[in-house]
């Protein structure tokens, strides 16, 4: 009987534990919605916003260089984007960037830049197709275009260890596009 009352204590305990880890990883994680009020204008959002600073390769002719871009996103994503940046900028691949964006606001908060919560890479190179016809910029082709982004290459893997997802869904293509909800 005594067994059973430890074994009954560790059980309450590991729950006790198990839900008190959860409830802290479930405060860690970005609320949209919370954030949608926080920027319901263009002037509100502003001033959530924070400027991050990151070096990135580029091309100064057909020599790889290191540049230095910066960007603004909303202050609760920040310090993930720039752990990302830092390490594509660290990568193997040595992945060169040339126009990169954030914050952008877009008369409303449906989108994720109008919020901070979305970047954007290469836009040219890395178009958005939907269904077949193009929304946005003119290409996507990783292995002849040194500014397409692969699908597991360094970016991607960057950017999902920090906890943001591609725009990859359905018959929508946003190669360039970089969320917390991936939309």
């Amino acid at each position: 009987m005594k067994k059973f009352g430890i074994i009954l204590a560790l059980l309450f305990i590991c729950t006790f534990v198990g839900f008190s880890a959860s409830k802290s990883t479930a405060s860690a994680k970005i609320s949209i919605s919370k954030i949608r009020k926080q920027c319901s204008t263009e002037k509100k959002a502003r001033k959530y916003m924070k400027k991050i600073t990151f070096k990135v390769w580029d091309y100064k002719g057909k020599k790889k260089v290191t540049r230095v871009k910066s960007i603004y996103v909303h202050k609760a994503v920040a310090k993930r984007y720039k752990k990302a940046f830092d390490r594509i900028y660290k990568g193997k691949e040595k992945f060169p960037i040339h126009d990169v964006g954030g914050f952008d606001w877009r008369g409303s908060t449906k989108s994720l830049h109008s919020l901070g919560l979305a970047v954007d890479i290469n836009s040219n190179e890395n178009y958005l197709i939907d269904g077949g016809r193009v929304m946005a910029g003119s290409l996507w082709k990783p292995k002849k275009n040194p500014y397409s982004i692969p699908k597991h290459g360094d970016v991607v893997k960057a950017m999902k260890k920090s906890g943001f997802k591609q725009c990859i869904w359905g018959n929508r293509r946003d190669y360039m596009h970089f969320s917390i909800g991936g939309y």
